[in-house]
């Protein structure tokens, strides 16, 4: 589906970035990875060669102008073109009601989630502008469109950056470049299992019986794998939705099903 595509991938980390990564180089992408350190990238660059694509991991922070212009100079340098960009880094601040929230942290995070996006996609446009087009995901959350109780900061950073997508997708839009937004609900990625079962050691309920309960929402009656979210993020870079921009695509397992 992405064969012999460019694609940058921010936010590799223990969770869901990691998998995109991978799973772009499974479906024929060359991969350049953007994360603060590097352990992690370098785990997931043998998984891309192993797939028989390119790696490149690049070490920056996207909270710097300046980094974000190297992650686009040095993925040219390496492959020679960028066709897909993957916002996928995100800082979720702390779970509180609104009111209670640490300004502080909910600040850090619209650095890193909306104008970390912002820099990121700044770097890449002119880029795909020479090239004639390309394609940037902007990875979403359900929370931005469903309440969920202490998750307003967190939702606030997600709701920024979708509406962000979509004037960006008409403002780019006779560029040949398009913005999509997929906006996933649960995945049982390892820092969600890891919540859980520390939730489970404070008294809560199994990760087991969270897990069911979880399930017991979805009209699937399961929940999504990060594989499977990974593929309907990276659907959007496809040349299969060459008409598609300014969109959200909920990735769920059927928990929210709006109109």
């Amino acid at each position: 589906m992405l064969e012999d595509k460019v694609v940058i991938v921010t936010g590799i980390g223990p969770g869901l970035g990691r998998t995109i990564a991978t799973e772009a180089a499974k479906m024929g992408a060359d991969v350049a990875m953007v994360s603060r350190s590097g352990g992690i990238m370098d785990e997931v660059a043998a998984d891309i060669a192993a797939a028989g694509r390119r790696a490149l991991t690049i070490r920056a922070d996207i909270t710097s102008d300046a980094d974000c212009a190297r992650v686009a100079q040095e993925t040219v340098a390496a492959f020679g073109r960028i066709d897909g960009l993957v916002n996928s880094a995100y800082f979720p601040g702390r779970l509180a009601p609104v009111l209670d929230l640490d300004l502080d942290a909910l600040g850090r995070a619209f650095e890193v989630t909306v104008m970390g996006t912002i820099r990121m996609i700044r770097a890449v446009v002119p880029q795909m502008e020479k090239q004639g087009g390309g394609s940037v995901v902007n990875v979403g959350s359900q929370v931005a469109r469903k309440v969920v109780p202490q998750q307003g900061g967190y939702a606030a950073t997600k709701a920024a950056q979708a509406s962000l997508t979509r004037y960006l997708a008409a403002e780019l839009g006779s560029k040949g470049i398009r913005f999509n937004t997929p906006a996933i609900g649960w995945t049982m990625s390892a820092p969600a299992r890891a919540w859980l079962e520390s939730e489970a050691e404070k008294g809560g309920p199994s990760f087991e019986e969270a897990e069911a309960a979880i399930s017991a929402t979805m009209a699937l009656g399961r929940v999504p794998s990060d594989e499977e979210c990974a593929r309907g993020i990276l659907v959007f870079l496809s040349d299969a939705l060459s008409s598609v921009t300014g969109a959200t695509l909920d990735i769920n397992a059927g928990d929210y099903m709006p109109l």
